[in-house]
């Protein structure tokens, strides 16, 4: 999948939220003593299952089928987004998508601060499987069609909706 055009503020919005959702979920996991090979769930329903992989590039590199572009650009350390989407919308059924969202040469857990993350992250991947798993979510439009205020409101709207209905269900879990 392409990463669609983004007016620049929403795809600030969308990296730096990501940053720090993904530097707070490695933290969690060092302070449970694992330091590079973890998942986050961050959906599982009957529709999809979606998930941040941090993996170490052997494990990444043992998975099969991954073009030459893709394994090109793995790091000793990576984090993937995983979307497995079981619906007849959105991807095909039962496929699985794979976006290398970041990578770097330590160990995630080892980051200081959302900002070391932000710099490990891969903008246009990151964009990308956003984009599809908020569309896989019910977002009725790309990202890409947002200005930043209309993002805002509907993130907003959203957020209010799902308070009313437990965990939002495109937004990750607190670890």
């Amino acid at each position: 999948m392409q990463a669609p055009e983004i007016e620049p503020r929403v795809a600030a919005l969308v990296i730096d939220s990501l940053a720090a959702d993904l530097f707070r979920f490695a933290k969690g996991f060092q302070r449970q003593g694992r330091r590079s090979e973890f998942t986050v769930k961050v959906a599982d329903d009957e529709s999809l299952t979606a998930a941040y992989l941090f993996r170490p590039r052997s494990q990444v590199l043992e998975l099969d089928g991954l073009p030459e572009s893709f394994r090109g650009q793995v790091r000793p350390f990576n984090v993937l987004g995983m979307i497995r989407d079981r619906g007849p919308e959105g991807a095909a059924k039962g496929r699985v998508v794979l976006d290398l969202l970041a990578g770097q040469s330590k160990p995630f857990a080892s980051l200081r601060s959302p900002v070391e993350m932000r710099a490990a992250l891969y903008p246009g991947s990151v964009l990308t499987f956003v984009n599809h798993l908020l569309r896989c979510r019910g977002l009725e439009k790309d990202i890409s069609e947002f200005g930043y205020d209309e993002f805002r409101a509907e993130l907003r709207r959203r957020e209010t909706e799902n308070r009313a209905q437990g965990p939002a269900p495109f937004l990750p879990p607190r670890p």
